[in-house]
């Protein structure tokens, strides 16, 4: 399973067997606090190294697929923990070694066989020199993997086997500009290559001087950084010491030095120990070096006084020998399988350490003596023969730590197989999603079947509900010798059984099984030699017999699927065996063509039970095998993938709603419709999931089958009275063979999902800050506490992968232990009983106990229910539970250990992994959390489903379980539940940085989080939208800034059109694009190499959202919004960020700029419509409106907006459901958000800039009636319903600032309706919501609109197309109140500013309604003031009443009532 966009989470149950790890190259991190060493099989570990010198396995890296053959550093950046990794095969990967992430992947056609890293004076970064099966020395760039220079031999070219590079000084000790490399070809020319800025330009750089040498086939050639002159170059049979003189060049434009390879003078030489060769070597001082043998040994020499450049004697006489005075030896009995890796490396204290990692995967550091010339003096005297040794500081193997863990890391099978059978090795291993079970082939030939979810659950978390003989096993014996490999054929394609499996053996034979009844139905044994690796052939593939040559080509061109049936054949009768044998293939090809259109047909037709087995999503959870050696029993990687699971739980919670709750929520017609024949149009959405809900109505024939079903789903694996009726799956221990039907999918799957997400939130739960959220998940939603410490893995580009390993999280421990009792120690009693929470569990309450933590609940400011029912226990959880964990071997000493050390893990060691594994596990815990509080009954306690369903069960038996309490209770209950999962949420989005404590805390990239703003899953969107809101308030006004600081330089500025996100040019060399603008904003990186120009549009993107979503939140609005006071008044007390102020307003405008242009810009090549990147710009740009308003075009933004949201009730039929949308679903749903953000923070300006371009709008279309379908249209016309959807929130929202502009709304309202139903209809059937106000009137007489306006004027509007209101001027204030008589002949007008009630005439004097209808006051009255107050409501200070032809009554607020007459 890869990375791909979205969220993965590894976990890995390692077994208590530790993988194999041959070392072949070993590195130390330049602050020596970790060691990477990588092996012949192609993994990396790295390794924690303290201050003590202990040393701990934090992870092991997965993604080379040969032996590794060197490491070098990839960043000298503390914040910057790279690798560079290169295997035999020429691949290249780097590394961040806190999280084991891929961060760059490349494959080379030639082959390193050592790298060095150095930093080049005409460089900005760190650069790698390579040299290996090829004749040139590569500069290559670490984190592109460009190669930025060659070095290229005239003179004899050749592999080069050893190289270095230095800095060359002057006289006075000052580094010279240029730098030095120095490199020994296998022949033994050594050659000299100068580099300065002028070099570094060009591509290829051919050597300056060279030198034939005795010397062939140098393993390290090293020059002393304390006198650059002095040079050791090592062999396998011997090592020397040169002198490498350096002469002034003339040539030059700068006083250079360099070096002269003619003069390269021996100094001394040293022959390696009888049956030893020599494999490395380095200076330790100017005098001093260390060489190691391919024993593993290391030994030190001092070199003679001719080879130190401090003594007279310094070249003057010839080569002698140098003198060895200490050895370095582990002295063990045991023989190496190969040369162990070594490396020599100083730490920044001055300590100087000897690293070395042999075949067995074991570490081995010696830390340096320091020996005087005294002490040397009596070793050269006293033992000619027998070197003083040096015993190892350190030394440590994997299955050491392994051993030396409380309890062996859990395995798959582990404890679930007799004794003898658990030592038994697990050789390969396969999973079967469909039905939830993993099948495990082991070394004795034997193939073990479980239900996977309750083997892990079994193996990791504390439960008493599992156990190991609750677990069904089935075990199949039949291969002679260990089984090498499975398959399950129907986890490709549904064209197979789903009851067949095969097995490949060490015996050479192929095994096909039933697995429902455990027959072995056929064995194979046509191999000769052991099975490797099975596969599914392609879907097109049939295979019958075996023909060669000519014939099998002419077979395959008329098997073409292209070919097509001839009609006319000489002799049609023909049967295929004739066909073969006469060789007629005319008739071949049209038997093959008619047998191949007749199985697709069957296909197509076909509906059988096998559809039932396909799942509409992904799979939550994939279980796959790995061991980084064929020797090893297999490990067990569980990838759990959270976009699969939240869509799963959705997609049963749907499929177990009834018709009623479907039509509620708008997935099924209204029955009505359906008989009067009203085929509504259907939407992507609907159809996702409609086959979905045909396929459960299907299955639900009769509702007491339905409810049978739930009960044996409810019992599975507990109750053995219903095990047993579980069809096929044999959940107790007697096998079921006498009833073989293929089993119910759907209901296993309901539980099995469930089980997923059971594990999975156990696993991820931050389990220990909140000691009563604790008690609350574990009694109310039903997780389940770790066992042991979890073992979480990453996984990163092109599916690579880093999973950590066992005994990492023991150096965390020891430190918190150690403060721990540090702290303890001069503490009051009291104090001390708290303490010892860690290990033991919650004391019970009593009067002398203190009292309890702050709740969860109470910080967060919720908790309506009664704290014992909360917190109270349904079913005893945690009676029996702790100590079920301890019966597999562990004693009490240990089991206190353990639950110390899972604490500490849980509560510390974890979160402090790496930002990239905090992102992900808050991700996904948070969009969990809260698709669990969206169901129905979301606990995993089984006691409330039982509840459930035996009300469901009472029911249909006519019971009356569902009294009124029982309802309350269940009611209740839910409650609790979502308040549970709410507060679980709340813990890890807002308080986890503040409860772990920030030397404990990595905090989520906002990098990670930014890419996920607008991510396709709606739960998983969500959650990264409130972290990062949360991170950002958390990082302070500081913070924020070095963010913009470090984001603001990446913002496009439409500079660079070839580069820029913004750009119009269009690009046809390019097929990858599609797929490169999708993942612009995705959570992972394409897997194809990444070029220049997609990671800066990259950058782009993400800068556009990290800019937008600060500028939205954190910027200065020009006037307080609308939407929320209490909001307000917060962000008025609040400093706005810098850029986004008033008096800085440059990022706040270019931001603006970018976000409209990202949702203006028509689609192109470069920006494809409905991509994530666009539809954040629509989000952005409504959240932050108040802050972009006065950079933006008003009017552009927000018809675009309303253009995307023309078809949105089409696309999204229900805005409460959460599976995925379609791209373009998505994008109607968040421009509709973000339109209903704009209206009610800026209600006026949304409401006149509609008025203005409906103005518009209307003026075209009375002067241009030839262009008539142009303006049809227009989006103003498109948009209607959307805009009338609008207008009826504001007038709900917020009818005051409606009233200010009443006239302006009342344009667009008749703008929206349609002119003839409104004749017809009248506009308080049309548009209710507008008729709340008493400003407005409709004469259903004379067809018209009256409405009074703010400043006086009373407005009249004609029910005609496209026509202009007419304004009359009528009283010397607001006009609070209109209204019309019901003949329709006289209006009544009414202002509280000039307290007068006016009579106007409507109709026409003249007869027949002929000539100008003027509207004219024929009577006035003065009406007494009416009191009005800052917090009266206005629009509901009077209301005039007619209650004939010609009276009205004025009834006011207070409740008067005053008549008055025309």
């Amino acid at each position: 399973m890869s990375g791909g966009s979205s969220i993965v989470v590894p976990m890995v149950l390692w077994g208590k067997y530790a993988p194999t790890h041959c070392i072949s190259a070993i590195l130390a991190t330049q602050d020596l606090k970790n060691i990477v060493t990588g092996c012949n099989d192609g993994q990396i570990l790295v390794w924690d190294l303290t201050d003590s010198g202990q040393v701990y396995p934090r992870s092991m890296l997965f993604g080379h697929t040969t032996s590794i053959s060197c490491l070098a550093l990839g960043s000298n950046q503390s914040t910057q923990p790279y690798i560079v990794s290169a295997s035999e095969n020429g691949e290249m990967c780097l590394w961040d070694i806190s999280d084991g992430r891929c961060i760059e992947y490349t494959k080379l056609t030639q082959v390193h066989t050592d790298m060095v890293s150095h930093h080049f004076s005409h460089s900005k970064d760190l650069q790698l020199v390579c040299n290996g099966y090829y004749p040139e020395v590569l500069i290559i760039n670490p984190v592109t993997f460009e190669i930025v220079l060659s070095l290229s031999s005239k003179v004899v070219p050749d592999w080069i086997s050893a190289c270095c590079v230095l800095k060359p000084v002057n006289k006075e000790g000052l580094y010279i500009i240029g730098d030095v490399v120095l490199a020994i070809s296998n022949s033994g020319t050594v050659k000299v290559w100068t580099l300065t800025s002028i070099e570094a330009k060009l591509k290829t750089v051919y050597e300056d001087e060279s030198k034939q040498i005795r010397c062939l086939n140098a393993q390290t050639l090293t020059c002393c950084s304390e006198n650059q002159r002095t040079v050791l170059i090592v062999c396998s049979k011997y090592w020397q010491v040169y002198k490498f003189r350096h002469r002034g060049s003339q040539m030059s434009r700068h006083e250079e030095m360099i070096y002269d390879a003619s003069d390269f003078t021996l100094l001394c030489s040293e022959s390696s120990r009888v049956g030893e060769r020599w494999s490395g070597g380095d200076f330790v001082s100017i005098d001093r070096v260390l060489v190691w043998s391919n024993e593993g040994k290391g030994y030190l020499f001092k070199l003679p006084t001719n080879a130190d450049p401090r003594s007279s004697e310094y070249r003057h006489h010839q080569p002698t020998s140098p003198h060895a005075y200490y050895v370095l030896d582990i002295y063990t009995e045991k023989p190496l399988v190969c040369t162990p890796a070594m490396t020599y490396c100083k730490s920044v204290n001055g300590r100087k350490n000897l690293l070395r990692g042999d075949s067995e995967g074991k570490v081995i550091i010696w830390t340096l003596p320091e020996v005087s010339e005294k002490q040397m003096t009596l070793v050269r005297q006293e033992s000619f023969d027998r070197l003083p040794a040096l015993s190892p500081r350190t030394s440590t193997t994997l299955q050491d730590v392994w051993d030396s863990l409380y309890k062996y890391p859990a395995g798959i099978l582990e404890d679930l197989c007799t004794d003898d059978e658990n030592e038994l090795r697990i050789t390969s291993t396969i999973y079967i999603p469909s039905q939830g079970k993993i099948v495990c082939g082991r070394q004795n030939g034997s193939l073990v079947i479980v239900p996977a979810t309750q083997s892990i659950i079994f193996q990791l978390l504390e439960t008493h509900f599992i156990t190991k003989d609750s677990i069904s096993k089935q075990i199949l014996e039949g291969h002679d010798g260990r089984v090498t490999c499975l398959l399950y054929p129907f986890n490709e394609s549904t064209r197979y059984e789903p009851q067949h499996l095969l097995s490949g053996g060490a015996d050479f034979s192929v095994i096909l099984w039933d697995i429902y009844s455990g027959y072995k139905i056929h064995t194979f044994t046509v191999h000769g030699g052991e099975l490797t690796q099975m596969t599914v052939p392609p879907s097109n593939c049939h295979l019958d017999r075996v023909v060669q040559g000519i014939t099998a080509e002419e077979i395959l061109n008329n098997c073409d699927e292209n070919a097509t049936p001839m009609e006319n054949l000489t002799n049609p009768s023909l049967t295929l065996a004739q066909a073969f044998r006469r060789r007629n293939f005319a008739t071949f090809r049209n038997l093959a063509q008619q047998r191949l259109q007749a199985s697709q047909h069957q296909q197509q037709t076909s509906q059988g039970p096998k559809s039932e087995f396909v799942k509409p999503t992904g799979y939550p959870m994939l279980i796959q095998g790995v061991r980084t050696n064929t020797r090893d029993s297999d490990s067990h990687v569980l990838f759990f993938d959270t976009e699969s699971l939240i869509v799963q739980l959705l997609t049963e919670e749907f499929a177990m709603l009834s018709p009623g709750e479907l039509e509620a929520r708008g997935f099924l017609t209204p029955v009505a419709d359906r008989v009067a024949g009203y085929q509504p149009e259907i939407s992507d959405a609907q159809q996702k999931i409609a086959g979905l809900i045909a396929k459960a109505k299907e299955k639900a024939d009769t509702l007491g089958q339905k409810i049978q079903d739930k009960v044996q789903t409810a019992g599975l694996g507990l109750n053995k009275e219903s095990s047993s009726s579980q069809k096929g799956f044999n959940f107790n221990n007697s096998a079921s063979t006498d009833d073989m039907t293929k089993p119910e999918s759907l209901p296993f799957q309901e539980n099995m999902t469930m089980q997923i997400a059971q594990i999975f939130m156990s696993c991820l739960h931050a389990w220990g800050l909140d000691p009563d959220l604790d008690k609350l998940c574990l009694n109310k939603l039903g997780l389940l506490k770790p066992q042991c410490p979890i073992s979480f893995g990453l996984l990163s580009r092109q599916g690579h992968m880093s999973l950590m390993l066992p005994g990492w999280h023991k150096r965390v421990c020891q430190n918190e232990l150690a403060d721990l009792k540090g702290t303890c120690a001069g503490r009051p009693k009291l104090s001390e009983a708290k303490s010892v929470s860690f290990a033991e569990p919650d004391p019970v309450p009593s009067s002398s106990t203190p009292a309890k933590p702050t709740l969860l609940a109470q910080r967060t400011g919720s908790i309506p229910f009664d704290d014992e029912e909360l917190y109270s226990s349904d079913e005893n959880q945690n009676a029996g539970g702790k100590d079920e964990v301890f019966d597999k071997g562990v004693s009490d000493k240990n089991a206190t250990a353990l639950q110390q050390e899972t604490e500490i893990f849980s509560t510390k060691a974890r979160w402090q992994i790496s930002s990239a594994v905090t992102t992900q596990h808050l991700l996904s815990v948070i969009s969990v959390a809260n698709t669990m509080m969206s169901m129905s009954c979301a606990s995993f306690l089984m006691k409330i489903k039982r509840i459930s369903k035996r009300k469901q069960r009472g029911s249909i038996a006519g019971t009356s379980l569902s009294s009124g309490e029982d309802e309350d209770q269940q009611v209740m209950q839910q409650a609790q539940i979502k308040q549970g999962w709410s507060l679980l949420a709340a813990l890890h989005c807002v308080l986890l940085p503040e409860l772990v404590g920030a030397n404990h805390y990595e905090p989520p990239q906002l990098e990670m989080l930014a890419r996920r703003w607008q991510d396709r899953c709606l739960e998983i969107r969500e959650a990264g939208q409130a972290l990062l809101l949360a991170e950002l308030r958390r990082i302070g006004i500081e913070g924020r800034k070095a963010i913009v600081d470090d984001w603001s330089p990446f913002l496009p500025m439409y500079v660079d059109p070839n580069h820029s996100l913004l750009s119009d040019a269009q690009r046809g060399d390019d097929e990858d694009d599609d797929e490169d603008d999708e993942q612009m904003l995705a959570g992972d990186l394409p897997p194809h190499k990444v070029s220049i120009s997609f990671e800066s549009r990259r950058k782009q993107a993400t800068a556009i959202v990290m800019l937008g979503v600060v500028g939205a939140e954190f910027g200065h609005e020009i006037e307080p919004s609308r939407r929320k006071v209490e909001e307000t008044n917060k962000k008025g007390s609040r400093k706005p960020q810098e850029g986004f102020s008033l008096t800085n307003y440059s990022l706040s405008r270019h931001t603006s700029k970018a976000l409209t242009f990202l949702l203006l810009t028509p689609p192109n090549s470069r920006l494809p419509a409905h991509t994530p990147i666009r539809r954040a710009a629509i989000d952005l740009i409504g959240r932050g409106f108040t802050v972009w308003e006065p950079y933006l075009d008003v009017s552009a933004v927000l018809l675009g907006l309303l253009e995307l949201c023309i078809d949105a009730d089409i696309l999204v039929p229900s805005m409460t459901y959460g599976l995925p949308l379609s791209p373009a679903a998505d994008a109607a749903r968040t421009a509709r958000h973000a339109l209903t953000l704009i209206a009610t923070a800026r209600p006026a300006a949304f409401i006149i800039t509609m008025a203005k371009e409906v103005a518009r709008y209307n003026a075209q279309a009375q002067n241009a009636q030839s262009q008539h379908t142009h303006l049809q249209n227009l989006v103003l016309v498109r948009a209607r319903h959307e805009i009338q959807h609008i207008l009826e929130l504001m007038v709900e929202k917020m009818p005051n600032e409606i009233a200010d502009i009443f006239v302006e709304t009342v344009d667009v309202v008749v703008h929206c309706l349609d002119m003839a139903q409104l004749k017809s209809k009248g506009l308080q059937e049309l548009f209710p919501a507008i008729c709340r106000f008493s400003m407005v009137s409709h004469c259903s007489q004379t067809k018209r609109i009256w409405v009074g306006a703010k400043n006086g004027n009373l407005a009249l509007y004609e029910m005609k197309q496209h026509s202009k209101c007419q304004l009359i001027p009528a009283h010397q204030g607001p006009i609070i109140a209109v209204s019309i008589n019901p003949d329709g002949k006289y209006l009544c007008t009414f202002s509280h500013v000039d307290c007068k009630l006016k009579f106007w005439q409507t109709a026409s004097s003249s007869i027949f309604g002929i000539g100008s209808q003027q509207t004219k006051c024929i009577r006035q009255y003065s009406v007494q003031p009416i009191p009005v107050t800052p917090l009266t409501n206005i629009l509901k200070l009077v209301r005039l009443v007619w209650i004939d032809n010609k009276t009205v009554v004025l009834l006011t607020v207070e409740g008067k009532e005053t008549k008055f007459s025309v």
